[in-house]
């Protein structure tokens, strides 16, 4: 199954280039997977050709990063950048891929450890991507945010 790790490193360029006929050939779950791809390879630039240039990225309220963020660059920041220091092992691992017309739904759990408390947790989850010519325009996610909550200390127990 695959899955991916959140970082804030950048990568190689000579790792994975990406040619703007080769994303627009790509069907909707083939995007989806080349992304996760990607993140599993620290590939910053090359997932960046795979974002829109405005793409909206809906991150569940309650959940690290939560709120919408707008551009590569917010996502990388606001979301990604949390997560490698605050999280041991953070990874999402995928077990099913729906072609929804104009987009994907991806299904999985998230895992890993806060940090601060040392507490792990496993968090099942339902992403949608929206994919026009290729690139990811936009995602919104669905998950339980209060077992992240736990892990970070921010509910009683």
């Amino acid at each position: 199954m695959p899955y991916f790790g959140i970082w804030t490193k950048q990568a190689s360029d000579n790792n994975c280039k990406l040619k703007a006929n080769d994303i627009r050939k790509m069907g909707n779950i083939e995007t989806v997977k080349k992304m996760y791809e990607l993140f599993a390879t620290k590939d910053n630039n090359a997932i960046r050709q795979i974002f829109d240039e405005s793409i909206k990225w809906n991150q569940m309220k309650g959940f690290p990063g939560g709120g919408q963020h707008v551009g590569a660059d917010a996502v990388f920041e606001k979301v990604f950048g949390g997560f490698r220091q605050n999280w041991t092992n953070w990874k999402a691992t995928i077990t099913r891929y729906i072609d929804s017309g104009d987009g994907v739904f991806v299904i999985g759990f998230y895992e890993g450890t806060f940090n601060a408390t040392g507490k792990y947790m496993k968090s099942e989850f339902a992403c949608e991507y929206k994919v026009k010519d290729g690139k990811i325009t936009e995602f919104n996610q669905y998950t339980d945010t209060f077992l992240i909550g736990q892990a970070m200390g921010l509910t009683k127990e």
